[in-house]
């Protein structure tokens, strides 16, 4: 399975970008799924109920996020009602949305797992990603799973490669 995951997209000229590249760069690389990371995707910052769906239109089969996954309030609905738009999972249960979602291609399931880091993201109220990444891990091998991805929002390298390690 050949999975392309993308990067922080910006605003409405990422989201543009975006459509320009993608269809024909799936096309040409024989791409099976898309994980990109939409945290801020609408102009400004945060993410938007129609930023969200133009990627989802694109052909991305999950989204993700980071700090600014719940910058704005008036995503939250659709936040909540997507199995496909993720924010960080370990931000808190009492959030709107989740961190955890699978895909189905049919021969395989994939499960997305969203986390952020803490270093240097201290307002965020993010709890441990080592614990929340354990959890949802488990939960994945649960539903039987063999392909786990995880998108880890962080600001330091370290604690991103600590976490790689960990997970490896």
């Amino acid at each position: 399975m050949r999975i392309l995951a993308v990067g922080d997209v910006c605003g409405s000229k990422g989201c543009e970008y975006v459509r320009k590249v993608l269809p024909a760069f799936k096309k040409q690389n024989n791409i099976d799924a898309v994980i990109i990371n939409a945290e801020n995707s609408a102009d400004g910052n945060g993410t938007t109920k129609e930023s969200a769906e133009y990627l989802l239109n694109l052909g991305a089969n999950a989204l993700t996020g980071g700090n600014h996954s719940l910058r704005r309030e008036e995503f939250y609905d659709f936040l909540e009602q997507s199995d496909c738009v993720l924010r960080p999972h370990n931000l808190g249960d009492d959030k709107p949305g989740k961190g955890y979602c699978l895909l189905d291609f049919g021969r395989v399931r994939a499960a997305v797992i969203n986390l952020s880091g803490k270093i240097y993201l201290e307002k965020s109220g993010a709890s441990c990603p080592f614990k929340s990444a354990d959890r949802l891990i488990e939960k994945a091998k649960e539903d039987g799973v063999k392909i786990i991805l995880v998108d880890f929002h962080a600001e330091a390298t370290s604690e991103k490669r600590a976490l790689a390690m960990y997970l490896d």
